[in-house]
C-alpha cells in the first residue's frame, strides 16, 4: 500500500511527531509525504529513513500558485490513499484527493478553537461543511476532540479515535541520561525540577505556570522551572519580560528547542502541562510519563485522561490550583520517596500499557485498508458513522 501523507509543517509540534512515529513503524507500507511550508525540523529525519518529502513554500508562493502545486503533486502521484493533518491541509488536500479520485482520511488535532487565527478557526468549520461530500475517514486523536468537531458537522462522515502511541524503549528512565542533562544545563543534580514542554503560544499557558511558580514562594517551596519547546529562547523578548516580571527569574531555564526531548523527559522530577486550551493527545504529557516522570495537567482535550490517578488535574487558567498541585508533588518527593518511586512507575505502566505505538500504527493501518477496499473492517466498540447517501 502507498500512503500520501499532507501536513501543513514539518517542525517539533505533537502533529509531526507523530507523523514521523506512524511512518517509521510501518515499514511494510510506502509513505511519502508533502508539507505545505518549507524544510524544517523532521524533513531531514524523514528524508534520512527513505521516505520522499515535497515542500510547497505555501506562505512564500501564495495561495493559488500553493493550490495548483499541491493539486499536482497529489494528481501525479502512485498513492492508493491521501492522508491528511489538520485543517488546511484537511481542507485543501481532500478537496484535490476528491476531485483526482483518490481516498482521502481526515486527521483532526484539536479540541479548542477559541486561540486559534481567524483562519484557521474559518478553516475548521469549512471543513465541518464540506465533511459529507469530500473524506472518506476522519480520524481524531481524542474523545474530546471528536465531541467538539461532531458538533459542526464532521460527523456528517465515518470516524473513529486513534489515540497517539508512544516507543517505551524511546521514552524510558535512563539515570546516566538524566544527571547527563542536568549538568548541561546546569542544573544541581538534587533540585526538583519542574519541566514544562511545549512550543511558544498562548495556549500553553506560561503565564499561569509563572505565577504559580512564583505562589509557590510564599509557601517555601522553590522548584527550578525547565521550559523546553519553540521560541523559547533568547530572542523571544516577550517571554524574557514575562519571566522577569514573574520574580522568579534566578529558578528558570530557558532551554528552547531540542532535538533530545527524551533526555530532559528523563531530566525532570515533574511535568506540568497549563495549556488553557487547545490540546487533544498532548504527547509531552505521555512522553514524560513513559520517561517515569509524574504530571500535572490542566484539564483539557485528553489530558485527564491520560493522566489517570498517576498524577494530578488541575482547572486550566487557575494558578493558585496549579500552585497547590505542584506544591503537594513537591511534599511527596521530598518526604515520601518510595511513595515517589511507585507514582513514577505507575506513571509509566499507564502509558506503555494504553498508548503503545504499535498499536497506533495498527489501526491506522486498519482504516487505510478498510478505506480503499482491501479489508472488511469491523471497528468493534468504537462508534462510527455510516457515510451518508448523497
Amino acid at each position: 500500500m502507498r500512503i500520501l501523507h499532507v501536513i501543513s509543517g514539518l517542525s517539533t509540534g505533537g502533529a509531526e511527531a507523530v507523523l514521523y512515529r506512524l511512518v517509521t513503524a510501518s515499514s511494510s507500507i510506502e509513505h511519502e509525504v508533502v508539507c505545505l511550508e518549507g524544510r524544517d525540523w523532521y524533513s531531514d529525519k524523514l528524508e534520512e529513513q527513505g521516505i520522499r518529502v515535497h515542500h510547497i513554500e505555501w506562505s512564500s508562493i501564495g495561495l493559488v500558485r500553493a493550490v495548483l502545486r499541491l493539486h499536482a503533486l497529489i494528481r501525479s502521484s502512485n498513492a492508493d490513499l491521501v492522508q491528511t493533518w489538520m485543517y488546511r491541509p484537511n481542507f485543501f488536500a481532500g478537496i484535490s484527493s476528491r476531485l483526482v479520485g483518490k481516498p482521502a482520511v481526515w486527521n483532526i488535532r484539536c479540541s479548542n478553537f477559541q486561540l486559534y487565527p481567524a483562519a484557521t478557526r474559518a478553516l475548521a468549520y469549512g471543513g465541518g461543511i464540506i465533511a459529507r461530500w469530500v473524506p472518506n475517514f476522519v480520524i481524531n486523536c481524542s474523545t474530546e476532540s471528536r465531541r467538539l468537531h461532531a458538533r459542526i458537522g464532521y460527523d456528517a462522515v465515518e470516524g473513529l479515535v486513534i489515540p497517539n502511541g508512544y516507543d517505551p524503549e524511546v521514552f524510558k528512565p535512563d539515570e546516566a541520561a538524566r544527571t547527563k542533562i542536568r549538568e548541561a544545563l546546569s542544573i544541581e543534580p538534587e533540585s526538583f525540577v519542574v519541566a514544562t514542554i511545549g512550543r511558544w503560544h498562548p495556549q500553553k499557558g506560561l503565564p499561569d505556570l509563572l505565577q504559580a511558580v512564583r505562589l509557590l514562594e510564599d509557601r517555601n517551596v522553590a522548584p527550578t522551572l525547565l521550559i523546553v519547546g519553540r521560541g523559547i529562547d533568547a530572542e523571544n523578548l516577550e517571554l524574557h519580560e514575562l519571566v522577569e516580571r514573574s520574580g522568579c527569574a534566578d529558578r528558570v531555564h530557558l532551554a528552547g528547542q531540542r532535538g533530545d526531548i527524551p533526555d530532559i523527559a528523563r531530566a525532570a522530577d515533574l511535568h506540568v502541562l497549563a495549556s488553557v486550551g487547545g490540546e487533544g493527545f498532548p504527547n509531552a504529557v505521555a512522553e514524560t510519563m513513559l520517561s517515569g516522570t509524574p504530571n500535572i495537567v490542566a484539564d483539557v482535550g485528553d489530558s485527564a485522561m491520560i493522566v489517570g490517578d498517576t498524577g494530578w488535574v488541575v482547572p486550566p487558567g487557575d494558578p493558585e490550583k496549579l500552585a497547590d498541585a505542584i506544591e503537594q508533588a513537591f511534599g511527596e518527593w521530598a518526604t515520601s520517596r518510595s511513595q515517589w518511586e511507585e507514582r513514577r512507575k505507575a506513571a509509566r505502566r499507564r502509558v506503555a500499557n494504553n498508548f503503545p505505538l504499535d498499536r497506533m500504527a495498527q489501526a491506522y493501518r486498519e482504516v487505510w485498508n478498510k478505506v480503499t477496499g482491501a479489508l472488511d473492517l469491523s471497528l468493534g466498540k468504537v462508534e462510527s458513522r455510516p457515510r451518508p447517501r448523497v
